[in-house]
C-alpha cells in the first residue's frame, strides 16, 4: 500500500501535476491535468454520487449504486462516509480520508495499480467534499430557520 497526499494550494486542491478547482458552494467543479480539463458535477441534488465529464463524455461517475473509472476489470465499488471513502476493484483499493476541519492535506492509501489514478482520485475528493458542503448548508438552513434571533 502506498500512501499519497492531496494538498490545498492557492485555493485548489493539488494531487502530483493534477489540479482540482472549485466553488465556494460545491455544486460544479474542473479538474486539469496538463491542457486536459474535466468538469466534475453532482449526479442529483443531495450530492450522493458525482460525474467527471470530458466534453459531454462521462470519465468517471462516483456513485454508491453504479461506479465507473478508467481501465479494466470488474465493475468498480465506490463507499462514502462521512470524512472518508473507498474505492475498490478487483482486489484494489483506494482510500481516502479528508481532514476534520478542511484544513490539512486529504490523506490517500492506494493498493494496486489504477489507470487515471490522478483523475480519480480528485474526482472522489470532490464527492467526498461536496457532500460536506451539503451537509454544512443544510444545517446552517436549519440554524437560520428555527433560530430566535439575538439573545440579549
Amino acid at each position: 500500500m502506498t500512501t499519497l497526499f492531496v494538498q490545498r494550494k492557492r485555493g485548489a486542491f493539488a494531487f502530483g501535476t493534477a489540479t482540482l478547482q472549485t466553488g465556494w458552494t460545491w455544486r460544479r467543479g474542473e479538474i486539469g491535468i496538463g491542457d486536459r480539463v474535466w468538469t466534475l458535477e453532482p449526479t442529483d441534488r443531495h450530492r450522493i454520487g458525482v460525474t467527471a465529464y470530458a466534453g459531454s463524455h462521462p470519465a468517471v461517475r462516483l456513485h454508491p449504486r453504479q461506479s465507473h473509472v478508467p481501465g479494466p476489470g470488474e465493475p468498480v465499488r465506490w463507499r462514502p462516509g462521512h470524512r472518508a471513502g473507498e474505492l475498490t476493484r478487483d482486489g484494489r483499493r483506494i482510500r481516502l480520508r479528508i481532514p476534520a476541519f478542511s484544513r490539512g492535506p486529504v490523506r490517500v492509501d492506494v493498493s494496486g495499480d489504477w489507470p487515471a489514478l490522478d483523475l480519480v482520485v480528485l474526482t472522489a475528493v470532490f464527492a467526498l467534499m461536496a457532500r460536506r458542503r451539503q451537509r454544512t448548508l443544510t444545517i446552517a438552513a436549519i440554524v437560520g430557520a428555527t433560530g430566535h434571533g439575538p439573545v440579549g
